[in-house]
């Protein structure tokens, strides 16, 4: 009787190379994180200098913009991900439906 090793179901070889889609996810997400801070950065510098003017009227949409900038990069950073590799146990079957 030869000795084989248990397999798991659903996973791949372990410590493979990050497969080249996945590393283009991973730059797209940070390109647009780059180009959403740097206009929050713009934004950030008219306000401030709309509050030195003191054009108080110009403030609260400046204020809103930095604040959707903002909640769009959490959503990039913490959402947006690849679609990884679904871990199933070994009795699930794929095509299972109730």
């Amino acid at each position: 009787m030869k000795f084989r090793p248990a397999r798991s179901v659903g996973f791949g070889t372990p410590n493979r190379p990050v497969s080249r889609g996945r590393r283009s996810v991973a730059q797209a997400r940070l390109a647009l994180l780059v180009m959403i801070n740097i206009a929050q950065m713009w934004v950030l510098a008219a306000a401030v200098e709309a509050g030195l003017a003191h054009e108080v009227g110009h403030l609260l949409p400046l204020c809103l913009a930095s604040a959707v900038c903002f909640v769009i990069s959490l959503t990039i950073f913490f959402w947006w991900k690849p679609v990884g590799i679904t871990k199933r146990s070994i009795n699930e079957t794929k095509g299972l439906r109730f």
